[in-house]
């Protein structure tokens, strides 16, 4: 029978035991909770991570778990947007090889999940709900949580009123139920969530989350880089501040931040300390930020150093230019565009970029392919486009090019009087005034002589309507795609259709 039990109390400077080992120790919720241990799922291979024995006190009734036996502590951070749902297991591994053999004794795993937060490290424990509001009176009671078995929509509906994200037990072990799921809807990029996850049989072995969804369109994924030490990659910030900044090395018990210019390596400057041990910090500017991690309080033996750079990219685009590939009249065309940042955002290395295309069908410009992050466009028809570039995600940052014209040739045309298609002309001519167009019947005859920029063949010839068929023309025309305009003819044909 599971029973809520008495929490023991330990010391602030708990010494921080990273990945390979098995935590055995006495928690107190206020702590625990702040020494969390990075945890992900990764499509390219299957992650496990140490659970905890020799705890069975544990921190009492929590969520919807009654009681909470040996519990381990682990964060996720996500890296691209969407839904994340996990397989939630536990087992004996006992060829240390990571993967749930056939044999092996899977053993009784529950979870309690709490988000988003702007960082790992959670100052006041306080912050992640023990219970639930169900009842809307603003005391949240363990005894309103819900096992997400039985209402698999009350976490997803958020009607836990707390930030709970999910919570499940499995009432029926001794069927071989070992399977929870955990379901995290519309996370974004950068948030983090804190799983709690228990060990009722207070044996040791692996825990493995299992992300099931990865092969759906609006799946999201965490980011496994938050295993490696240090501070991870650099933040492009859209104008948005403070940003929360956070780093850890194995072995370290204490931290010590130094900030410095972009571009400089110095950092000579001591940054007030936020939280003592915690290595996170809000900062309000940008700059390059350092982070030294100790093995003691007093922080005289350094176990690790890194830095990272904090960048305002809401400026980032100065210009955006392009290249076109193929010559005039190809039929479909690669537009590449070409951007100009800042020297700021060059030297930092900075070079997410991401571009979309618009085009105009005749009502002003509308958005003909969304941005994406690979600067070329290809299979593109002719006609009039401008290019969009910014730096991803940050809206302010939009610079476009000048209108790119595209010279080329409609395919058909229909002078039926309907206002639509009623002549035919080459598409962006108007501005080689010096252009000879000519068309012709399927026997060569020349029926009409058309001026660049005019208002093109209304399908007649000596005031007679031409039947419905094919007709060719030929144009003279200089190459804008040549740096020196040379001279080209091209010919190709096109259909009349009544």
């Amino acid at each position: 029978m599971k029973m809520a039990k008495v929490l023991p109390q330990i010391s602030l400077l708990f010494i921080l035991l990273f990945f390979k080992g098995t935590f055995s120790y006495a928690q107190d919720f206020d702590v625990a909770c702040r020494l969390a241990q990075p945890f992900c799922s990764d499509a390219s291979r299957e992650l496990t991570f140490p659970n905890t024995v020799g705890d069975m006190d544990g921190l009492g009734e929590v969520g919807c778990l009654n009681t909470t036996p040996n519990p381990a502590w682990y964060f996720l951070r996500i890296d691209e947007s969407g839904n994340l749902v996990f397989d939630v297991q536990q087992w004996v591994d006992g060829n240390d090889n990571s993967n749930l053999d056939r044999g092996e004794r899977q053993l009784d795993v529950d979870f309690i999940a709490w988000g988003p937060f702007p960082t790992s490290f959670i100052v006041d424990c306080e912050d992640l709900s023990r219970g639930c509001d169900t009842v809307g009176d603003d005391s949240p009671r363990p005894a309103e949580c819900v096992n997400n078995v039985d209402d698999p929509d009350y976490y997803l509906n958020n009607l836990d009123n707390t930030n709970i994200i999910d919570c499940s037990y499995a009432r029926t072990p001794e069927d071989d139920t070992f399977i929870e799921t955990l379901t995290i809807p519309n996370a974004q990029t950068g948030e983090y969530y804190i799983i709690l996850i228990t060990n009722f049989a207070d044996e040791a072995g692996v825990i493995q989350l299992q992300q099931t969804n990865l092969d759906e369109s609006d799946a999201g994924t965490t980011d496994c880089s938050i295993l490696d030490p240090g501070v991870g990659p650099d933040i492009a910030t859209c104008g948005e501040f403070p940003v929360t900044i956070e780093g850890r090395f194995p072995g370290a018990i204490s931290y010590r931040w130094f900030s410095d210019a972009v571009g400089s390596t110095n950092f000579t400057t001591a940054v007030p300390d936020p939280e003592g041990m915690f290595p996170f910090l809000e900062v309000n500017a940008p700059g390059a930020y350092q982070l030294i991690g100790y093995s003691d309080a007093a922080r005289t033996v350094e176990v690790g150093r890194d830095d990272l750079v904090v960048l305002d990219v809401s400026n980032a685009v100065v210009s955006v230019g392009y290249s076109i590939a193929e010559e005039s009249f190809a039929g479909s065309y690669t537009i590449t565009a070409e951007v100009e940042a800042t020297p700021e955002v060059e030297n930092a290395g900075f070079e997410d970029f991401e571009y979309r295309l618009d085009r105009d069908l005749g009502n002003g410009f509308i958005e003909y392919r969304p941005f994406q992050s690979s600067p070329v466009f290809a299979n593109v028809p002719p006609g009039d486009y401008f290019v969009t570039a910014r730096y991803a995600n940050c809206p302010d940052s939009e610079e476009r090019s000048e209108v790119i014209m595209i010279l080329g040739y409609p395919k058909y045309f229909t002078p039926n009087g309907d206002g639509f298609h009623d002549t035919w002309s080459l598409i962006n001519i108007e501005n080689q005034p010096t252009a000879q167009i000519y068309i012709f019947d399927r026997y060569g005859k020349l029926l009409k002589q058309l001026r660049a920029g005019g208002p093109g063949w209304d399908g007649t010839y000596n005031g007679r309507n031409m039947p419905s068929s094919d007709y060719w023309f030929r144009v003279e025309f200089n190459e804008p795609r040549d740096p020196n305009m040379r001279r080209r003819v091209f010919a190709g044909n096109f259909s009349l259709i009544r």
